[in-house]
């Protein structure tokens, strides 16, 4: 199986060499320049020889033009497609190679991440079939000609290219072009809408979020121009119709985390509680963009409030079976416990040491191998074979925990089914998965059923904890 690489680039000298780097171990790299004056073509040399910069080849304001020149170059069984400012995940073309034998489809979809902010991802084909039937259409925001696809978890992080500020108004002029060449177009509406939404024109952006509703048909970006529409009004002030709106989304994909979230903002008291606690229940199914996250900042649970817990004596020996679980699979092996509460676990485990930032519940566990720590700080993450995590996830901002933890650690860690005034998220296993997938090489998930106020496992409920067994990837 030999593997392309599909580029087109210009001006690029300051991330390009980042995102070659990702992809070098590719059988054949193919660049397109469409016109630098800069280091870029001298950059690309020492990546490959397939680099084409003629007059051919020179930019015309249709990117889906210069694409398809770049896959008319590929000799491979397979292309992959990366941009200038992008990344690769480490050993992602051997995370391809062992990939591709099992895929039944002829395309293949990566998580595409924010490198500066991780709640910002959606899937998107990166990999495709070198059939010469697979090409891309449109100017601007192309697309392939195929969205059936196999979905892996192949991670691709995008940035921000510095040759954007050359020619800041590059989107802008070809979308209005297109529009106006083409009146019947869908998805041009959509992101010219982004545009004067980006340049902070809310009346413009209404305008066009409303002309592309007109005749769209694609439901997860009709929702999210209702979402797009809801945050226009409310920057007017037009409050009633920014709710509507985030309703429209809502009746459209009820799993809409941001629909919800801007909901709670926009309502009294009462209803912001609520529309909170079903946000957190949202888990962005079918979502096209994934912007929203849990405001950690507004709703973090502090030390003292876990005093008082302690104090009025909370019962941990409900958890006596999960803990047990731990024990059984970590064995003589080393833990470190975050968030370790009174220190119970230490009762299944041999080699055992923890923290937590409670002093009432160091004070409790009493014992030399505990003690008070901040969660989110890395310095109290001493080395371990394990790394336990339970009943803490569900109150703090999590990704921030799991990012104080080296690649290739083994967590054990457990999260709930159920709301309470503690809990900033609740999950179920596709929720953990989705949530936790792009990180973690999720090893195993067990479930612990509520039985007689104890957590066991047995015949399901509807109350429920998951255990699960990964490592950091």
């Amino acid at each position: 199986m030999k593997l392309s690489v599909s580029m087109i680039v210009k001006n690029e000298e300051s991330c390009l060499g980042a995102a070659l780097e990702s992809i070098k171990d590719a059988d054949e790299i193919i660049i397109i320049d469409t016109g630098s004056d800069d280091n870029t073509i001298n950059i690309a040399k020492k990546y490959t020889d397939k680099i084409y910069a003629d007059e051919a080849y020179k930019w015309r304001d249709d990117f889906a033009f210069s694409r398809n020149q770049s896959l008319d170059k590929c000799t491979g069984d397979w292309i992959l497609i990366i941009d200038a400012d992008e990344k690769l995940e480490d050993n992602g073309i051997q995370k391809i190679r062992e990939l591709i034998p099992a895929i039944k489809k002829d395309a293949v979809f990566f998580k595409t991440i924010a490198i500066n902010n991780e709640n910002v991802v959606h899937n998107s084909i990166r990999l495709f079939k070198n059939n010469k039937i697979i090409k891309w259409h449109g100017r601007i925001h192309n697309h392939l000609s195929t969205s059936d696809g196999h979905y892996s978890d192949i991670k691709m992080r995008y940035g921000y290219s510095a040759a954007h500020q050359k020619d800041p108004d590059r989107a802008l002029r070809i979308l209005s072009a297109v529009v106006k060449e083409r009146p019947d177009c869908k998805r041009e509406k959509y992101y010219l809408a982004r545009e004067y939404w980006y340049r902070k024109d809310y009346k413009l952006a209404i305008y066009y979020y409303n002309y592309y509703l007109e005749n769209a048909n694609y439901g997860p970006e009709i929702a999210d121009a209702y979402v797009m529409l809801s945050r226009c009004h409310w920057a007017l002030k037009e409050y009633d119709e920014a709710k509507n709106m985030c309703l429209q989304a809502i009746g459209l994909n009820a799993n809409f985390k941001e629909a919800w979230q801007i909901l709670a903002e926009l309502s009294g008291p009462k209803n912001k509680v609520k529309f909170n606690m079903i946000a957190e229940t949202a888990n962005n199914e079918d979502v096209l963009f994934i912007r929203s996250g849990v405001d950690h900042k507004k709703r973090e649970w502090k030390s003292e409030d876990y005093d008082k817990i302690y104090k009025n004596g909370y019962d941990m020996s409900r958890y006596k079976e999960i803990q047990k679980e731990v024990g059984n699979i970590v064995g003589n092996k080393s833990v470190l416990d975050i968030g370790c509460g009174t220190g119970d676990l230490v009762k299944y485990v041999k080699n055992y040491r923890g923290f937590d930032f409670s002093p009432e519940a160091i004070k409790m566990a009493n014992n030399k191998n505990v003690w008070l720590g901040n969660i989110y700080n890395v310095k109290n993450y001493k080395k371990a074979k394990y790394y336990v995590i339970t009943e803490v996830l569900e109150h703090v901002d999590d990704l921030r925990v799991f990012n104080n933890i080296a690649s290739g650690q083994k967590i054990i860690f457990s999260v709930p089914s159920f709301s309470d005034p503690a809990h900033i998220m609740v999950f179920t296993e596709k929720i953990l998965r989705q949530r936790y997938g792009n990180i973690l090489h999720i090893k195993r998930i067990v479930r612990f059923n509520l039985h007689d106020k104890k957590w066991k496992r047995g015949t399901d409920t509807k109350i429920y904890i998951l255990l699960c067994e990964a490592t950091k990837k």
